[in-house]
């Protein structure tokens, strides 16, 4: 595959850029850089221009088969305004703050991968691979994705733990599953949306997967309550928490799923647990804007 790099947030770290694009290619696959990728403007990798101009020729380049996000970060949201339907042509990958790019490309009926960013995957979770298991699940999930034969794709499935009581008997009960279109990321990164053109929008039955970094519990339970009030919860079948990766207790005498607990259980709202993404050690790749439905104890996504 021909992967092109971009740069929509925060500026990188070159040496992993370097570092990845050379593992990468030693699988057989072409890895090209965006003209801005190293760029730095304050804390951002380049001014609005040069990350939008790079976004655009990735998206719009015939011979590039998806984009890969270099890091999060902040920034992404500053390209909202100036996105268009040339962001739809073909997958784009990352997490954390992109976030803001994954959604925007789910919600308008595109292709988002929730995964690593670009210069984690040859320095993070290797075991004793030139870049991650992560990524290597990354490409597997592409190559299902534009195998010419549908028999090929295979869905793939995440464990789940029951938090709240409704999500034990939702299992209790799988035989009737809970199904709906996967949305969510980066929780703080979704609730600085809300209130804009490109909020958070469930138009659905859907499955919200939340993670989050570095915040303290009073912000997340801030952010979640944020994000219950400003969208349709009607819409939603199960919330699965992923790695709240360092996000310190601070002495506060409840874990972070019962905070989340307590305010899904009025409204009746399955409350699961998984390891598999976020920031911590491990960060498998799942496809935002696809079905997806929890079996036994299994979040499978097509």
């Amino acid at each position: 595959m021909h992967f092109q790099i971009v740069s929509p947030s925060s500026c990188v770290e070159p040496e992993q850029i370097l570092l990845a694009q050379t593992h990468l290619q030693g699988l057989a696959h072409q890895v090209t850089l965006a003209e801005h990728v190293m760029a730095q403007y304050r804390y951002l990798a380049g001014s609005v221009e040069q990350r939008i101009a790079d976004l655009k020729q990735a998206c719009l380049d015939p011979d590039i088969d998806a984009i890969w996000c270099a890091r999060g970060g902040t920034g992404a949201s500053q390209l909202l305004p100036y996105l268009g339907d040339w962001m739809l042509n073909k997958p784009i990958i990352g997490y954390s703050d992109s976030t803001v790019l994954l959604n925007y490309v789910a919600m308008h009926g595109g292709q988002a991968l929730h995964a690593p960013v670009f210069q984690e995957i040859a320095c993070k979770n290797l075991a004793h691979n030139p870049i991650s298991a992560d990524a290597l699940e990354v490409i597997r999930l592409l190559d299902a994705n534009t195998a010419q034969n549908a028999n090929t794709a295979q869905r793939h499935a995440y464990d789940l733990q029951p938090v709240n009581s409704i999500a034990q008997q939702a299992y209790a009960l799988h035989d009737k599953g809970l199904s709906g279109k996967v949305l969510g990321g980066n929780l703080t990164v979704l609730c600085t949306l809300q209130g804009t053109a490109n909020a958070l929008k469930l138009t659905e039955p859907s499955l919200l997967l939340l993670e989050d970094v570095g915040e303290p519990f009073y912000r997340l339970e801030r952010s979640l309550n944020q994000l219950l009030q400003s969208i349709d919860v009607n819409q939603i079948n199960a919330v699965v928490m992923g790695d709240f990766y360092q996000c310190p207790q601070k002495n506060v005498p409840h874990d972070l799923p019962q905070i989340f607990a307590e305010h899904l259980d009025p409204l009746q709202i399955p409350l699961y647990q998984s390891q598999s993404f976020g920031h911590g050690a491990h960060n498998r790749p799942f496809w935002i804007g696809k079905m997806g439905r929890i079996e036994q104890l299994q979040l499978f996504i097509e």
